[in-house]
């Protein structure tokens, strides 16, 4: 590892030395000391400057220590994403035993409020966590954002129900949903920073989906555990004990936080000087194109987080619960095409994203192909045909891999200035799954009950339109005459520069 702060006070002493006057004999002494003064100068700013662009050079370990911190990281990020999805897995469960009886989709609509309720507080969670990450190290971040989700899931899976405390039940669950909120709000973010500002930025897009894939692993493993828990317990036995499984295994969780947080090293360099010990906050949105970048990834997150949530937690709920004969391999299909498309497929629109050195060219066609899908599978689902609601399902699985897994590498080169980018990134990405993400099951069930069954197929429609809209017309151009998404180490240098 490179000593930063012994290689700056060694350079910055050595060109002031050049600086001491010289003691010359001739006529034209003077004269040439000052010209020696001035070239001194020059050197000094020079080697001051290396020093500085040094200080904010990615630090360079051990490889096997990368790696082992990297699967830590998404260990981290899969457990995780198993902890805040699986509630949405048993939403229909958690309605009738948290809440009081009532009639028709009630509960489970009360319980997907309940759902959406921890995006709310994913906003607070990214600026909290997002200013850790800038002032402190994204690994604080990721350690501190796993602990707070381990705990408040593994709560859950002790709570009482509805029938022994009353309302006290929603209550707590509630709030155990909102720490959880809180916690997620920072993690996906700082996973993405961990893991790609290791890398090198031509395969940030293959280690993006990599890192989207750790939470689809999450994700198909709640998928796994509800379809294996419905097939084998009774509806007796699953309101009993079967539901609170789940969220009793989220204490695992703790382990790659541990290993994080006492074996783990930062991504990033701490700067010791004055002028570096910034406010992340205030830094990040202190400048126009900052601002403008934010509601860009506001925008374009509006996609990937609306159409994951419908697609994924949604539909399995729609083709068991409000179709009616229910689609009884609901579960089966979506773990399914978690993995066959999220998991397996996902790593082909990254690295092609690295290849021709464009997120935009792969995401586009992914976001059109989700726009088109979404509505047909909805209608396909509903005609309870299983090998045709299985193929369409995988096409738009693959559809929302595309624009998916370039998203990571695009949001980190959105913002250049490291010192700020975790910020940024969290609260843009957080603006949208908490407002789109968290609450798409909601309308798409409030939809079917007012609108009509086939209705939630239009929100893929106008998701697509919104982060088209982001990704094309509010997203800064890069290297436009060029067609590569990626920042060069000079553009970056000189956005830095404007910043400051």
């Amino acid at each position: 590892m490179v000593d930063h702060e012994g290689f700056n006070k060694n350079v910055i002493k050595s060109s002031n030395d050049l600086q001491t006057p010289l003691l010359l004999q001739s006529d034209n002494g003077i004269e040439h000391a000052n010209e020696t003064a001035s070239v001194s100068a020059s050197v000094s700013s020079s080697i001051k400057d290396l020093a500085s662009a040094i200080q904010c050079t990615p630090i360079t370990n051990d490889s096997s220590a990368d790696l082992k911190d990297t699967l830590a990281g998404l260990a981290g990020n899969m457990i995780e994403w198993y902890d805040f999805s699986v509630f949405g897995y048993f939403a229909d469960i958690i309605g009738d035993v948290m809440f009081p009886p009532q009639e028709g989709n009630a509960a489970i609509i009360e319980s997907f409020i309940v759902f959406g309720s921890a995006f709310l507080m994913r906003p607070l969670g990214a600026l909290l966590f997002g200013y850790i990450g800038d002032k402190y190290g994204a690994k604080r971040a990721l350690e501190i954002s796993l602990f707070m989700m381990a705990i408040p899931t593994f709560a859950m899976g002790c709570l009482p129900t509805y029938d022994q405390i009353g309302w006290g039940s929603v209550v707590l669950l509630s709030v155990m949903r909102l720490l959880q909120g809180i916690s997620v709000g920072g993690q996906l973010t700082s996973s993405f920073v961990f893991t790609l500002e290791k890398r090198d930025q031509k395969e940030w897009g293959i280690y993006g989906s990599i890192v989207m894939i750790s939470c689809a692993v999450g994700s198909l493993i709640g998928s796994i555990l509800g379809y294996t828990l419905r097939s084998t317990l009774s509806d007796d036995q699953l309101e009993t004990f079967g539901w609170r499984i789940p969220f009793l295994l989220g204490i695992f969780l703790c382990i790659p936080g541990y290993y994080l947080k006492y074996h783990s090293k930062e991504t990033l360099a701490s700067s010791s000087s004055e002028e570096d010990k910034v406010n992340p906050i205030e830094e990040a949105f202190k400048s126009p194109e900052n601002r403008r970048s934010v509601l860009a990834v506001a925008l374009v997150t509006t996609l990937h987080t609306g159409s994951f949530y419908l697609t994924f937690i949604w539909m399995p709920i729609f083709m068991e619960d409000l179709i009616d004969p229910p689609q009884k391999q609901a579960f089966l299909i979506t773990t399914l095409v978690i993995l066959l498309s999220l998991i397996l497929f996902k790593p082909i629109p990254g690295m092609l994203s690295d290849k021709y050195g464009t997120r935009k060219k792969v995401m586009t066609p992914g976001a059109i192909g989700i726009a088109i899908l979404g509505p047909l599978t909805i209608y396909v689902a509903s005609t309870r045909n299983t090998a045709a609601t299985f193929f369409v399902h995988l096409l738009l699985g693959m559809s929302l891999a595309f624009y998916a897994a370039p998203l990571p590498a695009w949001l980190l080169e959105s913002f250049p200035d490291h010192r700020t980018r975790l910020t940024c990134v969290s609260v843009g990405y957080n603006l949208a799954t908490s407002t789109i993400g968290g609450f798409s099951p909601l309308i798409a069930t409030l939809m079917c009950d007012n609108i009509g069954l086939l209705s939630p197929g239009i929100l893929y429609v106008i998701y697509a339109i919104i982060s088209m809209f982001g990704l094309h017309c509010v997203a800064a151009k890069i290297n436009s005459n060029t067609g590569d998404d990626r920042i060069t180490s000079s553009q970056s240098n000189a956005q830095l520069s404007a910043l400051l």
